[in-house]
């Protein structure tokens, strides 16, 4: 009896002590298992048996009551050892950017809890970095679908970012990424555009040129990130206005130069117009002369109007195109027809080369006459008597033809070449005035040519000649 109150007392102090979960539970038990053995050999001794159940009964009992409890402790021990395993490779994976790893340890205890905890936070995890992962993506395909440049510094003032546009505007490499705006872009005047927007608590506006082998004209917006900071990160977007620039620039200069042109046509009229008033009565010799004056500066103003009003039109691409397999040679016939009386007169020989093979092309047929018209045209206007001008079509490579006119002329000086075909320029103005010309003859070829997809080009040499060409898509 004593010997069962005493394992009574040491069991209730045993479920006092451990835990209430599954490592608990278990001991309790081994233990519990234990006592009721020995509470069952006491029982034995208690009944009168103990004369019937020797000292080595006793102890085997005593072991198997061990054995038991040990062996559950055991098992205990192993499913504990197997859950920790599998939350500790679980969490290793997740640790090294695996997200999908999983312990997937179950029960109704503390480690089943916690297993299903690991998981939760795994997929909550999973989740946020997907969401951060389409962001990250999204905004990466803005930046590289955007036209304009954008620049990244962070507190330190050096480039933290910057998109590909910005690369491609100002053939840098990955390699600029690190350092500092100074040493990627060598303006300092940018320098100072940086600072001011560091300082300021407001946007900064304002344009850069950056010369070299690509000169660009820039717009910079740049601003802070934040306000409340000191040295704040900043955005820089960095816009490349060197076409609208340059368009701003041709606008005036063809307003100018249309007021200039305009200007000595009219001033002529209405000094030929007050002078035969009294010419008319008093010499009607001089009065037709004056006359004649008036009519000439007339049609001047007319062509350039006519000139103007194409070069509108194929510019604001109301002019359209219809194009159509066309015989080039016989394009240039009947092209060169219409100015062989005026060559006559001025003592030059127009002729025609074709050889035995037609050379076909794809062209709009009115947009062609005008080309080549406005190319004779020029060369007898300013060719001087004896010269011999040369229309000529030939293959020149797959897919291409190239349609030439050339003369023996005075030539062009190469200082010129590049900008004969701009709206107004001249090589000799006095004498293109003298002649009638408006400026804008070759021009309206180079926006013909392109709009019929070839390109024009221009060899000269003072002395011998000129040679202007173009190419057409062949049929």
């Amino acid at each position: 009896m004593k010997l069962q109150l005493k394992l009574a007392d040491l069991l209730g102090a045993l479920r006092l002590r451990l835990k209430p979960g599954l490592t608990g539970r278990l001991g309790l038990a081994s233990v519990a298992l234990g006592v009721l053995f020995a509470l069952a050999a006491g029982a034995l001794f208690s009944s009168g048996l103990r004369e019937a159940v020797s000292s080595r009964a006793l102890l085997g009992i005593s072991a198997l009551a061990l054995g038991l409890a040990a062996l559950a402790a055991g098992l205990a021990a192993r499913r504990m050892q197997r859950a920790v395993r599998a939350m500790t490779a679980a969490a290793q994976r997740m640790s090294q950017g695996d997200l999908e790893a999983r312990s997937r340890v179950g029960g109704a205890d503390e480690l089943g809890e916690l297993g299903r905890a690991l998981d939760a936070l795994a997929e909550g995890l999973s989740s946020t970095v997907g969401e951060l992962r389409s962001e990250r993506d999204l905004l990466g395909g803005v930046l590289t679908a955007m036209n304009e440049g954008v620049m990244l510094l962070d507190a330190g003032g050096r480039v933290a970012m910057m998109n590909r546009a910005l690369r491609q505007m100002l053939l840098l490499d990955s390699s600029a990424v690190g350092k500092r705006p100074l040493e990627v872009i060598r303006r300092a005047d940018l320098k100072e555009i940086l600072e001011r927007a560091r300082r300021a608590r407001e946007a900064v506006l304002d344009e850069v040129e950056l010369p070299g082998l690509k000169p660009r004209r820039l717009l910079v917006h740049a601003t802070r990130l934040r306000m409340d900071v000191e040295s704040p990160a900043l955005l820089v977007v960095l816009v490349d206005v060197t076409e609208l620039r340059r368009l701003e620039t041709l606008r005036r200069d063809f307003v100018a130069n249309v007021s200039h042109e305009l200007r000595t046509p009219i001033a002529s009229v209405r000094s030929a117009a007050e002078t035969l008033r009294t010419a008319m009565q008093k010499d009607p010799v001089a009065a037709q002369g004056f006359v004649e004056m008036v009519e000439r500066n007339a049609d001047r103003l007319h062509r350039m109007v006519e000139d103007l009003l194409d070069l509108s039109r194929i510019e604001s691409r109301q002019y359209r195109l219809s194009t159509e397999t066309l015989e080039i040679g016989a394009a240039l016939e009947h092209a060169v027809a219409l100015f062989q009386d005026r060559a006559a007169r001025k003592g030059l020989k127009l002729s025609v080369q074709r050889g035995e093979q037609p050379v076909l092309a794809r062209a709009d047929r009115r947009a062609l006459e005008q080309v080549v018209s406005n190319l004779v045209d020029n060369a007898v206007k300013y060719c001087p008597t004896g010269t011999q001008v040369r229309a000529r079509a030939a293959p020149e490579r797959p897919g291409q033809v190239r349609v030439i006119v050339e003369d023996d002329g005075p030539g062009i000086e190469a200082r010129h070449l590049p900008r004969l075909f701009e709206r107004f320029y001249r090589v000799d103005a006095g004498r293109s005035r003298e002649v009638g010309g408006s400026g804008l003859g070759l021009s309206i070829v180079k926006h013909l040519v392109e709009a019929m997809g070839g390109a024009v080009d221009v060899t000269s040499t003072p002395g011998r000649g000129s040679a202007f060409s173009f190419t057409l898509p062949a049929a």
